[in-house]
């Protein structure tokens, strides 16, 4: 409702505040060349500088036109907005949907490191348990027991 009011006050104001068509307006250059406009003489202590016609008042068929294009320009504004909003919509429901896949990955990347720390720390403990082992293959085992545990703390750290 307001904004309907808006351009008819305007519409109005401009009426009563303009000068009306074929009058002029003054631009008027006082001492320390201050500049104001009239569309009545230059006030005293002013000299004319120049004058400035006023454009003549648009036609009906002007202002139908105006009003036609103002209301195609809004709709096509509202249309923009709707595909802007739609469209960030996507990109934000994209994003869920990537960072749900991220973290399905990673507790999948997580379980499998933890299923494969304790199939080392088991095979580890079989092999001490046997009467021959060499101290290598422990020693084996426990570099890549490290990097797993490297891994799984890099991947599975919150």
């Amino acid at each position: 409702m307001v904004r309907s009011v808006v351009p008819f006050a305007c519409c109005i104001l401009a009426t009563f505040v303009l000068p009306s068509h074929g009058q002029s307006i003054q631009r008027c250059e006082g001492p320390g060349g201050k500049i104001t406009y009239s569309n009545a003489e230059c006030p005293e202590g002013t000299k004319a500088v120049k004058s400035v016609a006023v454009p003549p008042p648009p036609t009906p068929d002007a202002q139908q036109a105006a009003r036609t294009r103002a209301a195609s320009d809004a709709a096509r504004a509202q249309k923009l907005a709707t595909e802007r909003q739609v469209q960030h919509s996507q990109a934000q429901t994209q994003q869920a949907q990537a960072q749900n896949q991220r973290q399905t990955q990673q507790d999948a990347d997580c379980a499998y490191l933890r299923g494969e720390l304790d199939s080392m720390r088991r095979l580890r403990n079989a092999l001490t348990n046997r009467p021959y082992y060499s101290l290598d293959d422990l020693e084996q085992m426990d570099q890549h027991a490290a990097r797993l545990i490297a891994d799984y703390r890099r991947v599975c750290s919150p």
